[in-house]
């Protein structure tokens, strides 16, 4: 007879334990990143898809207002700190509106919103709270790890001044080696002694030709590094006020000796190279 009353007893329970679930998840967050593996001052970039099953419209605003959400992060290191706020007050999830069953998907750079400049491993997780709902709801965690690279190069340029009486600034220029998870990556980075102005992924580490960094008359940086045993990427950056951009991007397979930036002819060019054809001598990823 007891055998029998819990085989009625236990379904009732989970009934009522899933449908208490299911009263309290009105919101629904998944948090997921690109990359595992950052090279330290690397922007961050997370998606965050929200997905309202409250059957409401949800509105997200200033927290202060009256049907005001809010989205904030938890961002610890394995080491037991916890990586601080810059803006407490943050939200990105600001003026966003939901509509019932509707799923939104943020892009959020987490190192904007928290410091994570020290190399080590890092928990997130995301948090939103409304004054419509009755709980804190909470997002998956993901684990990131931010990793320094090893300088290959160094170089020293002069940012572009706005009038001519104004200090020179001078920006720091390293092109890395970076561990990424599956292979080694060069990268460039642009840094003076307190600002990261950018960094760039460039392309595949190749033990052939070694890279090459060079700065033209107008301070425009060219960078030439081998990315397949016969294909060589060419890079020119620029900078437009404080943002370094990437100018243009042409690929060349060798052409009579080894691929090299040269001033020869004047000004700076890549000579024994000529332009690869796509489709023919490389393919690019999608």
């Amino acid at each position: 007879m007891r055998t029998l009353d819990r085989c009625y007893f236990l379904p009732f329970l989970w009934f009522l334990l899933l449908a208490g679930f299911t009263v309290q998840a009105q919101i629904g967050l998944q948090l997921k990143a690109e990359n595992p593996r950052y090279l330290r001052y690397e922007m961050i970039l997370l998606k965050l898809v929200i997905s309202n099953i409250s059957g409401n419209t949800l509105v997200f605003s200033n927290q202060s207002e009256a049907d005001g959400g809010r989205i904030f992060f938890a961002v610890n290191e394995h080491s037991g700190k916890v990586a601080r706020a810059f803006d407490a007050t943050a939200n990105p999830a600001a003026d966003l509106i939901l509509a019932p069953g509707e799923s939104r998907e943020l892009s959020i750079t987490i190192n904007m919103l928290h410091d994570m400049q020290r190399e080590g491993v890092y928990s997130i997780t995301a948090y939103l709270n409304h004054s419509r709902l009755p709980k804190t709801h909470l997002s998956n965690t993901i684990n990131l790890e931010v990793m320094e690279g090893s300088t290959i190069l160094e170089r020293n340029i002069g940012l572009p001044s706005q009038n001519s009486t104004e200090v020179i600034k001078s920006i720091r220029l390293l092109l890395l080696l970076f561990q990424d998870t599956e292979e080694k990556l060069y990268c460039l980075r642009a840094e003076d002694d307190e600002n990261i102005y950018a960094v760039f992924r460039l392309g595949p580490y190749l033990s052939g030709t070694p890279p090459q960094m060079d700065i033209d008359g107008s301070s425009s940086i060219h960078i030439l590094i081998q990315v397949r045993p016969k294909l060589y990427s060419y890079l020119i950056f620029s900078f437009v006020n404080r943002n370094l951009n990437l100018r243009q991007q042409r690929y060349y397979v060798p052409d009579g000796g080894t691929p090299t930036l040269s001033k020869q002819t004047g000004y700076l060019r890549i000579s024994n190279a000529k332009v690869a054809t796509e489709g023919i001598d490389f393919k690019l990823k999608k």
